[in-house]
């Protein structure tokens, strides 16, 4: 089968800056069986030639000056090598050029979130027709899946949640770095330190004042506990916006028991995850996967997060982690974190079921359930023909 990835293109295939829709079509098409062709079309960048290929994948990438021009530029590539199947990447909109184009290749669309199928982005009118005349969509949650069906109206056997991957190799190893204690001192953290570690963008939506709200009340119980924030603004972005002069305002009473940490790089943090003994995610949106709470889990942590979106898909409460609503963190973050601390085991019984439960998400499996569905597509596609000729010939005979 011959596959075409088209990225959103704001960001390039593999990832430079850590961006997350991006990272998962690397990781998932490294797992495509090698009998399948698959060309990611993605922008181009500094760090990557203008083509590339590597075993059963092709990267053609094209320069990114808004939606329009990049699109146009991959529509006459895929006019000359034309491929099976086509799957856009978190953009809706794309489809309607392409189905223009090519009405009879299955153009299917991977939804990672519900911003860009929402009002400000995408009209009502329009999104009626992608939903026409998409092959089908992919969401990564349940929770994803549900959500369009009653928004959108996309008939049910038309949208596939797969769950996305996580390869806990990387995290794994990353315990027994040389430089864990090294970076554990470059931070400022001291042996005895009792670190609750935040990854993610520092934005409202991901709950990162709620966050500090609650570590205050940890705090006060517990003089060894210690709260470290990772991330910028943006992926590879670390400008000073009101919302992180907000969380800094939060963060100074407790003086350096909270250590802000810039952007990381997405091939760095499975260091980054051993520096904590518990991760949070206290997303406040409804977040449709939540990626970070599958690599915490892969890294052996306990994880503390909400019941937003599919948070609940990936993580077990009172198993591999707890979900709080982000309303409760205040009196139960502190309740979480004491009996964590009190009985002896606990950390780590629920960090091995956390690597249990993360090693359930692989990206083999997620290649797999893309895969499975374009080849039905394509299968009803042939019978589909194949009718229409045997009609042909009885009525030309």
């Amino acid at each position: 089968m011959k596959i075409a990835i088209i990225s959103p293109g704001p960001f390039s295939v593999p990832p430079v800056k850590g961006s997350s829709v991006e990272h998962d079509i690397d990781e998932v098409t490294k797992m495509m069986d090698p009998e399948h062709r698959v060309t990611i079309y993605t922008r181009t960048c500094a760090t990557y030639p203008k083509s590339t290929v590597e075993e059963n994948r092709e990267f053609i990438r094209f320069p990114y000056q808004g939606p329009g021009p990049y699109l146009r530029r991959i529509i006459r590539h895929i006019r000359k090598h034309k491929p099976d199947v086509i799957m856009v990447e978190n953009r809706p909109t794309y489809v309607l050029a392409l189905k223009n184009r090519f009405p009879k290749i299955p153009v299917f669309v991977n939804m990672h979130s519900h911003v860009f199928a929402s009002k400000g982005i995408i009209s009502k009118e329009k999104m009626k027709r992608v939903v026409r005349l998409a092959s089908g969509f992919f969401t990564n949650s349940e929770y994803l899946r549900r959500h369009f069906i009653k928004t959108c109206k996309i008939p049910p056997h038309k949208i596939h949640a797969v769950h996305l991957g996580v390869d806990v190799s990387p995290y794994q190893v990353a315990k027994i770095h040389y430089s864990i204690r090294k970076l554990r001192k470059q931070i400022g953290l001291s042996p005895d330190d009792r670190v609750l570690f935040y990854a993610g963008r520092l934005m409202r939506a991901k709950g990162v004042h709620v966050l500090l709200k609650a570590f205050r009340a940890v705090s006060e119980q517990d003089p060894l506990a210690r709260l470290v924030i990772v991330g910028g603004t943006g992926y590879g972005s670390n400008r000073l916006t009101p919302y992180v002069r907000e969380l800094k305002k939060l963060a100074k009473p407790l003086g350096d028991k909270v250590k802000f940490v810039n952007f990381v790089p997405s091939a760095k943090m499975p260091l980054y995850y051993q520096l904590g003994d518990v991760v949070a995610t206290p997303s406040v949106w409804q977040e449709a996967f939540c990626r970070v709470n599958l690599e915490a889990m892969a890294s052996g942590k306990p994880v503390i997060t909400t019941p937003r979106g599919g948070i609940g898909e990936v993580v077990a409460h009172q198993s591999s982690g707890f979900l709080l609503p982000p309303k409760a963190w205040k009196t139960e973050l502190p309740v979480v974190w004491n009996l964590l601390w009190s009985i002896p085991g606990i950390r780590a019984e629920m960090g091995r079921q956390a690597l249990l439960r993360a090693k359930q998400f692989s990206w083999y499996a997620t290649a797999q359930g893309y895969l499975n569905v374009f080849e039905s597509a394509l299968g009803k596609r042939t019978g589909e023909e194949a009718s229409q000729e045997k009609q042909l010939l009885r009525k030309t005979g």
